[in-house]
């Protein structure tokens, strides 16, 4: 009874582990306990999940098929019905059995950090921490006028309840953000995560929300109300999600509960002499602790009470506009300062029109004191950098001013000195700038008035037009973390520059960022976003027939990626003639390599050999050494599919010679597959095995899913051909788990036709005319009939089956194959009784009436 226990508690123990997403340090001991137990279902359960979790779909599969040969050899029983679920679960890569992803750290809870005390604010301290726990608070938004405060109370506020929310508080800033499109791929982003090439980020959002227990402040919403939605979608679907928002509107949700938050406490009264009493008033508590901050000998005094008091009184407790006022306090006393406000606040306080709430106006009138105070180069350098979105840097601050008389360093600290500018988060050890939204809302009225708006918005877009030209060549190189981490940074300016320039009508410039960003929109999942943005630049219709060729061709390199060769053709055919005409060979070679691609992509041979070796001698002639060996791949690959391997040996052996030195690992691994498809055509099985294992070890390295799913079915062709069968399931099972995911049609259709070969290698013809008939057809929808480099052409074994069956069994079997769906065919090649014809249909396999 003991052992039973024992038994229950470890078997609970590894659902904790596995519910946590410790699945690959769970494996060797669950085939320890299975080894202990080999009658116990449960622990063979939990290893195929483990194994199936750590993205080993085939040895989970064959950790069932071991289970059932176990239980029928030794009890006569079939295998109970949970295990024989879960298999059907792993089969069909069931979403309900996919791990959790992990959870943010709690280290990192919040991406903004302040760098000023807290003061103030006990009675909502205590309130909006008691309703963000209550059950039927899940939405509660923190209303009021811009600088009362909202946001650094939400952010003091979460610091005392991180505890209830174990999956993190995450802070996504909404500030950046004007089209409300965005904000599900702003919040995939804070979270960590990375988009899908076939789920929306709003879908991406709720899937990885729903079983979690995490508290998202979303800070500036007024500026995105239309995607409330959104946020009734995650509520609905995501019970254990709360949402702190802070925004100056409501966002008119069923679901939410709206908290106002009020100014600061001001003095009752200003009698004189009661000093103690003031400084217990919130507002001049912070009125002081800004002031020393600017002075540090400040202090409250007999002399100086009624002024400071006044002061709070008159900038009605707005924490903002107090802390701009203190920040005069190094040259100003407390009463000049009050003198000099005044002069602001009478005639605002006394306009009529009386739709603009009074503390509105105050803070109008406190940020305009603050401006006035300002010298005429101070007001340029903040008019002109409050065109930035999501911050800037000392560089950026320098190409917007143009001609400026006062150093830009020296301005800057100025503007930071008197609380106009706040030092933001850190890029590579380069410091960061921007402003509260409020104050840039002002600066961006006055760069209007002053009619330099579009002067500094063309160098704006121009500032981001040469990042992006230096980007490009950067994001192919060793620095390419580095450039990356660089772009996210400026991805919120990178799309203002963009939609001023299609906007304004000025594209040039917009056209250089398109034509320098494509590398980093493919590695951040936002190819759709980009070539949207070109094709829209494109539609304008003006801007120099050389950066309109960038952007065709920028188009067309997006477009063999997401496999659109009419657009591929279409484009390159506009922009190639252009790039001939300026001499721009590295252009030249590079279209001719993408000409390359679609061509092999759709099966005309000759035709791609003739654009590679054009590409080639331009290539050459350019002097890019990763140019050339892009190319002498192309050269090799149209030589392979016209069977002429020397030729294809010969060049591609010299590309992976040139991209090993040039450190571009990625190529190494994907071209090493064309090598040992060569030696597969020349039935050397030991170099093509050699060929494949190390570009799969480095696909794993990489993380590369197609490199690795292509790796695996490369594998189990060499098993199938050495009769190494169990090995060739397996490696396949592996590979199709992966392009099951992906939908990567292609390689489906020949890890199928591997599974023929193992059929028909098994005395097995019926299943194997099945099999190649599934495969006809996705090779069909791809609008691919030839095979790839070393492939075996299916058609020398068709017709063997052919004459085994005999015309009419073999042309029903072959049409049962074609009649199947995509998941049919996957699941009757991954099927138990993959090595029989006891049916004479697939469609019996799978239990179909």
């Amino acid at each position: 009874r003991l052992e039973e226990l024992r038994l229950d508690a470890l078997q609970a123990r590894i659902d904790a582990d596995l519910a946590l997403g410790r699945h690959a340090e769970l494996v060797g001991e669950l085939e320890l306990l299975v080894a202990e137990h080999p009658l116990l279902e449960r622990p063979r359960g939990q290893l195929m999940l483990a194994l199936y979790r750590s993205g080993r779909q085939a040895e989970a599969l064959d950790a069932y098929r071991t289970a059932r040969r176990t239980l029928v050899a030794t009890l006569g029983i079939e295998p109970g019905s949970a295990l024989r679920g879960l298999e059907r679960a792993i089969l069909h890569q069931d979403p309900e059995l996919d791990p959790l992803p992990a959870a943010p750290e709690r280290g990192e809870v919040l991406s903004l950090q302040p760098t000023t005390s807290f003061v103030g604010r006990r009675r909502e301290l205590q309130e909006i921490p008691t309703l963000l726990r209550r059950g039927d608070v899940r939405l509660l938004t923190l209303t009021g006028a811009g600088g009362t405060g909202k946001t650094r109370l939400a952010l003091e506020t979460t610091a005392g309840i991180a505890d209830d929310f174990p999956d993190g508080v995450v802070l996504i800033e909404l500030a950046p953000v004007s089209d409300p499109r965005l904000v599900a791929t702003v919040i995939v982003g804070a979270l960590g995560l990375s988009e899908s090439a076939v789920q929306e980020p709003a879908e991406v959002l709720v899937a990885y929300l729903r079983a979690r227990r995490v508290l998202l402040v979303l800070d500036n919403f007024e500026q995105v109300l239309a995607a409330a939605p959104l946020l009734a979608e995650v509520l609905a679907d995501a019970p254990g999600v709360r949402l702190l928002v802070t925004s100056r509107a409501p966002l008119d949700l069923s679901e939410e509960r709206v908290y106002p938050v009020p100014a600061l406490q001001v003095p009752a009264s200003r009698r004189p002499g009661q000093v103690g009493h003031l400084r217990r008033t919130e507002a001049v508590r912070l009125f002081i602790d800004r002031a020393r901050d600017a002075r540090a000998d400040f202090e409250l005094s007999d002399s100086n009470a009624d002024d400071v008091a006044e002061l709070c009184v008159r900038l009605d407790g707005l924490p903002l506009a107090l802390e701009l006022a203190a920040a005069r306090i190094k040259l100003l006393s407390p009463g000049a300062i009050l003198t000099r406000l005044d002069r602001k606040l009478e005639p605002l306080k006394a306009a009529p029109g009386a739709q603009v709430p009074d503390r509105h106006r105050t803070l109008r009138a406190a940020i305009e004191w603050s401006y006035d105070l300002l010298d005429p180069n101070e007001q340029a350098l903040l008019t002109s950098v409050s065109v930035f979105v999501g911050g800037f840097t000392l560089d950026g601050a320098e190409a917007v001013v143009g001609e400026f008389e006062l150093d830009v360093v020296d301005g800057v600290e100025s503007l930071l000195n008197n609380n106009l500018l706040r030092t933001e988060r850190m890029a590579g050890g380069e410091p960061r700038f921007g402003m509260l939204e409020t104050i840039r809302e002002y600066a961006l009225e006055r760069l209007t008035e002053r009619g330099d708006g579009e002067v500094v918005r063309r160098r704006h877009a121009g500032f981001y037009a040469l990042l992006a030209e230096k980007a490009e060549p950067e994001l192919r190189g060793p620095q390419q973390l580095t450039w990356v981490e660089r772009l996210d940074a400026e991805l919120a300016n990178i799309r203002a520059a963009l939609t001023w320039a299609t906007e304004s009508g000025e594209v040039e410039s917009g056209q250089r960022i398109g034509a320098g960003l494509w590398r980093f929109w493919q590695m951040r999942g936002l190819l759709e976003e980009g070539r949207e943005r070109l094709e829209r630049l494109l539609a304008v219709g003006s801007g120099s027939r050389a950066a309109r060729a960038s952007v065709e061709w920028t188009v067309a390199t997006i477009a063999i990626v997401q496999g659109d060769h009419d657009a591929v053709r279409r484009f390159l055919e506009a922009s190639l003639p252009v790039h001939r005409k300026l001499g721009d060979d590295r252009r030249v070679a590079s279209s001719l390599a993408v000409l390359c691609a679609s061509a092999v992509a759709t099966g005309d041979a000759d035709k791609a050999l003739a654009l590679a070796e054009e590409g080639l001698a331009v290539a050459r002639r350019s002097g890019d050494p990763s140019m050339e060996a892009m190319l002498l791949f192309n050269v090799g690959m149209a030589h392979g599919w016209r069977r002429e391997l020397e030729e294809a040996e010969s060049a591609i052996e010299e590309s992976v010679r040139k991209a090993r030195q040039g450190g571009n690992v990625t190529s190494v691994a994907n071209w090493l597959r064309a090598l040992g498809s060569i030696s597969v055509a020349r039935c050397d099985w030991e170099q093509a095995r050699a060929h494949f294992e190390e570009s799969l070890d480095l696909g794993r390295e990489l993380g590369q899913p197609w490199c690795i799913s292509h790796s695996l079915s490369n594998l189990a062709l060499v098993a199938q051909e050495t009769r190494d069968y169990d090995t060739a399931r397996r490696l396949l099972a592996e590979s199709i788990a992966i392009e099951r995911e992906s939908g990567e049609r292609l390689g489906l259709a020949a890890n199928l036709e591997v599974y023929g070969r193992l059929a028909a290698a098994q005395d097995h013809p019926v299943r194997a005319a099945h099999l190649y008939g599934c495969a006809s057809v996705l090779r069909e929808s791809v609008g691919v009939d030839a095979c790839e480099l070393g492939w075996p052409d299916p058609e020398p074994h068709v017709v063997r089956l052919r004459d085994t069956l005999g015309p009419e069994v073999f042309a029903e079997a072959w049409d049962e194959g074609r009649a199947l769906t995509l998941d049919e065919s996957l699941d009757y090649a991954l099927g138990e009784d993959s090595d029989d014809d006891r049916a004479s249909s697939p469609h019996l396999h799978l239990h179909r009436g």
